[in-house]
């Protein structure tokens, strides 16, 4: 007998809907449009928390270029709307938003959970942000040129810990002071 694989709490793409247009082609657009696939997210063991950076909104895609032999891709966007952007936090196991934090702008962004109980990201205002895991509460942060662009990175040099992340065309390391 054979056994019936688990239902995936988690399903990015399941949203998506393809809606016939007026001329030939195809336009998508997700029921909802709330899916991370890159910047990665982060998950914590501690927390049994995946975090993601979201932009709640839609867009469509449309043909633009309806000649037997089209050139280049043919295609266009247009539309969208409804842009909120959030940092969640998830169960991985019930796919339940445990937390949100409200972001100015942007929600993609990429994430770092650290074994010392911090969550790394933006805050889409420029600024690199410590985040408390379990609350979404913001517990330091530093102001960049840029909105952060990558996901963190964390290392040991001389005994001392690092975190570093790419925004515009730096990066900015931080530590502990001595």
């Amino acid at each position: 007998m054979r056994r019936k694989r688990p239902r995936q709490a988690l399903r990015p793409f399941e949203s998506l809907r393809v809606v016939r247009s007026k001329v030939e082609g195809r336009r998508a657009q997700g029921k909802r449009a709330a899916a991370a696939a890159w910047p990665p997210p982060s998950f914590s063991p501690k927390t049994g928390l995946l975090y993601v950076g979201t932009s709640q909104s839609y867009g469509l895609q449309y043909l633009t270029d309806t000649d037997e032999r089209p050139e280049g891709y043919g295609g266009g966007a247009g539309g969208g709307g409804g842009r909120e952007s959030y940092l969640k936090a998830m169960d991985y196991r019930t796919g339940k938003v445990r937390w949100r934090h409200a972001l100015t702008e942007g929600g993609a962004m990429g994430l770092l959970t650290t074994a010392g109980d911090l969550l790394f990201g933006g805050d889409g205002s420029g600024n690199f942000v410590a985040y408390d895991p379990s609350t979404g509460d913001p517990v330091w942060h530093a102001g960049l040129a840029a909105n952060p662009s990558n996901a963190p990175i964390t290392f040991m040099l001389d005994g001392r810990q690092f975190v570093v992340v790419g925004a515009g065309d730096s990066l900015y390391a931080f530590a502990l002071a001595r």
